[in-house]
């Protein structure tokens, strides 16, 4: 059984003040991203990726997942740089899948 990773409270309170608008969501779903950012926490060496989602009943919710240093190596440019990202998370808002669209 994994263990599941939640978002530390004082991480998610900066997500918080980058977009007041946002809530964490109560159950799963699935939505397009209008704006994303990686924040960490030094003292605890933690970085996670926090995306503001657009969901399908038209909310938006601070979704994240927790960053490993591969990650961080390889992703971060088609992450910040894709005109359009969709992706799902769990009822917790971690993020579970996601794809990036490129133009041609």
């Amino acid at each position: 059984m994994s263990e599941e990773i939640s978002i530390p409270q004082n991480l998610l309170a900066k997500a918080k003040r980058l977009n007041p608008y946002a809530s964490l969501p109560k159950k799963a779903g699935e939505g397009t991203i209008k704006s994303s950012y990686f924040i960490g926490d030094i003292s605890q060496g933690d970085v996670f990726y926090v995306a503001t989602a657009k969901s399908h009943d038209g909310r938006l919710y601070l979704i994240y997942h927790k960053v490993d240093q591969p990650l961080v190596d390889s992703v971060p440019n088609i992450l910040l740089n894709s005109p359009y990202l969709f992706m799902t998370w769990n009822e917790k808002g971690r993020i579970m899948e996601w794809a990036a669209g490129q133009s041609k």
